[in-house]
């Protein structure tokens, strides 16, 4: 069950690409859709992965690299911090002040159903406000 202060209730849809993609299509997948972040099909070994703005900045942007003969699997981060759709914000919050990350990704039985980032809870809190929420 999703409960108004559960990442299920404000989480945004997301966009996916393949390990195997350019980083250019995948930064124009992106930009087509206006994120912040992409999710990437999981690896040989199962895992799921995020390519995100700071990551083609610092990995690709800052070291003079070129996106079109980059794989997204060069870049991308394996090592998702994730949550259940029935999460408290604040629990997500914290997870994400204490992993120095934006956005996290809503996952169920493995499989990805949304992300929360920053900005929605931004917006949540400017919409509704914020009280004592467990």
């Amino acid at each position: 069950m999703t409960t108004k202060r559960s990442v299920g209730a404000i989480m945004s849809p997301f966009q996916m690409v393949g390990g195997a993609e350019t980083v250019d299509s995948a930064m124009h997948v992106m930009r087509e859709h206006g994120l912040n972040a992409i999710l990437v099909e999981p690896n040989a070994e199962g895992e799921w992965g995020i390519m995100t703005k700071r990551d083609v900045l610092r990995k690709v942007i800052v070291p003079n690299r070129s996106p079109a003969s980059l794989k997204v699997e060069e870049i991308a981060n394996r090592f998702l911090i994730t949550c259940a759709r029935d999460a408290s914000l604040l629990h997500v919050a914290r997870q994400m002040m204490n992993n120095g990350i934006r956005r996290i990704v809503v996952m169920e039985d493995g499989q990805p159903l949304g992300i929360v980032t920053e900005a929605d809870l931004f917006r949540l809190v400017e919409q509704s406000g914020w009280g004592v929420a467990a």
